[in-house]
């Protein structure tokens, strides 16, 4: 009689936990980027300073959401000049509620020896409502974050 009590304890325990809810970004690792679009260099230059002085201001990220999808703008961002033929790449790396962006020139594509700025958005979808860190990889001169809530 005890061997079946301690199971069905045992077995109450089990159901209860797998029963608690996770923080709202349990389905995260579903999230995947879709529907890239930039505009061509809006300026060339060799010189770092000269690519735009606006380049890493954090108000040149506009985030919004809708419908389980965050719709990111980010104006500015600083990419060699090839990647006008080659594409932009938007890459995730998810660890519990921090969603690290790496946008990038594709790697496939050519490089070229000078810098320029463009204006890239994007969405990510199948973003669960919650509480996120989002980290931009690609910012100079070091990653930028934010904490947005969904």
């Amino acid at each position: 009689m005890k061997k079946v009590f301690l199971f069905g304890t045992l077995l109450c325990l089990v159901a209860m936990f797998a029963a608690c809810k996770k923080n709202g970004n349990g389905e995260l690792s579903k999230a995947k980027v879709s529907h890239i679009s930039y505009i061509d260099c809006k300026n060339h230059t060799d010189k770092l300073a000269k690519a735009d002085p606006n380049f890493g201001d954090p108000d040149s990220v506009i985030i919004s959401y809708a419908d389980g999808s965050a719709y990111i703008t980010h104006y500015n961002l600083l990419v060699n000049c090839g990647f006008e033929l080659g594409g932009i790449v938007v890459d995730l790396d998810i660890d519990g509620s921090t969603i690290t962006i790496d946008e990038h020139e594709n790697p496939d594509g050519p490089l070229d020896r000078c810098l320029c700025t463009t204006d890239n958005s994007f969405q990510i979808d199948n973003i669960p409502h919650g509480t996120y860190t989002l980290v931009f990889k690609n910012w100079y001169p070091e990653p930028h974050s934010q904490t947005v809530t969904f």
